[in-house]
């Protein structure tokens, strides 16, 4: 793994492979080894995801998750029903994914990937309503300011573990057995 990724892994998606959060997004600059190597990633380690969702040959955006959480979170009963109503397939994760990665090209970014990221569905909802945000950290926060600044303090606790760890020689792919 080349350290470009591996560094970007560590910053931006270390609650998503520590299994604390569903999954985490990642922009990598576009090289011509990237592509593979995130192919090679998926091949290596079977319980993680590593789903590009745009390419674009300056960035790669990359959804870095652990199966098993990211299927807990999409398929809570309120979350099928809200991405069904936006016209998701909710068949499978597969499917779910496919059509955020479609959905992807109409939109920057379609607000339903805070479903995806583990976002609270009532703070993505109110997000969309252009509610009165209260608190923003690892996204804006419209209620129970105090629990989401805790889970945001875990994130980044977390993250900073993971980076020390990496800085001082230790391979991210050691987080990820």
């Amino acid at each position: 793994m080349s350290n470009l990724l591996e560094r970007a892994l560590a910053f931006h998606s270390a609650p998503a492979i520590c299994g604390i959060k569903a999954s985490n997004l990642v922009s990598i600059n576009y090289s011509d080894t990237i592509v593979s190597e995130i192919e090679e990633l998926n091949k290596k380690y079977p319980n993680f995801g590593f789903y590009i969702l745009r390419c674009d040959g300056e960035k790669v955006l990359v959804l870095i998750y652990r199966e098993y959480r990211l299927k807990n979170e999409l398929f809570k009963e309120d979350n099928i029903i809200f991405l069904s109503d936006l016209g998701y397939d909710t068949s499978s994760l597969d499917s779910l994914l496919y059509c955020l990665k479609e959905r992807m090209n109409y939109s920057e970014f379609p607000h339903e990937i805070g479903v995806f990221l583990g976002y609270d569905l009532e703070d993505i909802k109110s997000f969309i309503n252009k509610d009165r945000c209260l608190y923003v950290g690892y996204w804006k926060v419209y209620s129970n300011v105090e629990e989401k600044k805790k889970i945001f303090n875990k994130y980044t606790r977390c993250k900073n573990c993971v980076m020390n760890l990496v800085n001082k020689g230790f391979p991210i792919e050691n987080f990820m057995r």
